[in-house]
């Protein structure tokens, strides 16, 4: 059985016992919200909050740890986004700015996706 179809079985039984339960429960609104509350809503995972994103375990390896930190900050471009906040920027030359990043990101995408082409057609002996 593949993963998905593992998960599907899980949801389907899931909610066949839902239903189940729902029948079996007085239809008073008090009695299905505690209901729902005490079987459901306990084992939700709390929703993220500021810190969710930039925030590590922290085990045993205190360096690796912050190797992992500088990584995800560089990924999110945290420096970047602080250095820019320092000063104002007008609004259109914001514009300007983001409108080059896109046209430069979208430009090395396509270099890159058309050497890889060539790349493949000259693997294939051509």
């Amino acid at each position: 059985m593949t993963p998905k179809e593992s998960s599907w079985t899980f949801l389907s039984s899931s909610a066949k016992k839902v239903v189940e339960e729902a029948t079996t429960v007085a239809q008073e609104p008090e009695v299905v919200w505690e209901h729902r509350e005490k079987n459901h809503v306990r084992h939700l995972h709390s929703p993220p909050d500021a810190y969710s994103g930039r925030s590590l375990y922290v085990g045993r390896d205190l360096g690796l740890t912050f190797n992992y930190l500088q990584r995800t900050l560089r990924q999110n471009n945290v420096t970047r986004e602080l250095r820019m906040a320092e000063r104002h920027e007008k609004k259109g030359v914001k514009r300007r700015r983001l409108s080059s990043q896109r046209w430069r990101r979208r430009f090395a995408h396509e270099v890159r996706k058309k050497v890889q082409l060539v790349n493949e057609i000259r693997a294939r002996g051509a």
